[in-house]
């Protein structure tokens, strides 16, 4: 867990700038009843320069948009892919603790797997939610699991569990991040795959 520590606190740093797209499909269960429904797609320039992700909503529905806030179009959105999520989790303000779980296998290679839990105090996950009515944020603790790649000791995927309390409109969000090697400019950088 160190080491994948001392990987979580440097990883950004070692990141070229870049740009990318990011499309983000949204689907919503109303009921409970597992029957999910795509709502919308949204699709985001995401520059990161100077170790700073900044995000740019360029589309909603294939259909381009300028100066459209991610605030306007309402639901819930995410950020902090490219190395925030993983830095707040290891920081060591956050006190997360950690527990070995198991071996598995991710895309081929072998990776120790820890289970971890952030209480509600320390957390900094903000989860927001816009609705017809109102605009609410919480700020929940949250759990799940670190894979962390046997050899490279880098972290290979994230799942987080938000614990929302009883009163939130959201009563369940959660996110499963995986890192993949990536070429950029001739050289492999582990950057996020999909989440």
């Amino acid at each position: 867990i160190e080491q994948a520590r001392e990987y979580a606190m440097n990883y950004t740093k070692s990141l070229p700038d870049f740009l990318c797209t990011q499309v983000t499909r949204r689907y919503v269960d109303p009921h409970g009843m597992e029957f999910w429904a795509l709502t919308d797609t949204l699709t985001s320039r995401v520059s990161y320069v100077d170790h700073k992700e900044d995000y740019k909503l360029v589309m909603v529905n294939n259909r381009s948009v300028t100066n459209v806030s991610y605030e306007s179009v309402g639901g819930t959105t995410s950020a902090g892919e490219f190395g925030s999520m993983m830095k707040e989790i290891f920081d060591p303000e956050t006190e997360a603790t950690f527990r070995w779980e198991r071996w598995a296998t991710l895309r081929g290679r072998r990776a120790h797997v820890y289970s971890y839990e952030v209480d509600q105090p320390r957390s900094k996950w903000r989860v927001g939610y816009k609705g017809e009515h109102s605009t609410q944020e919480a700020v929940p603790g949250y759990h799940g699991l670190i894979f962390v790649d046997r050899d490279l000791l880098a972290v290979v995927r994230i799942s987080l569990v938000a614990e929302l309390p009883a009163t939130f409109p959201l009563q369940q969000a959660q996110d499963t991040l995986d890192y993949d090697l990536t070429s950029i400019s001739g050289r492999e950088y582990l950057l996020p795959l999909r989440a």
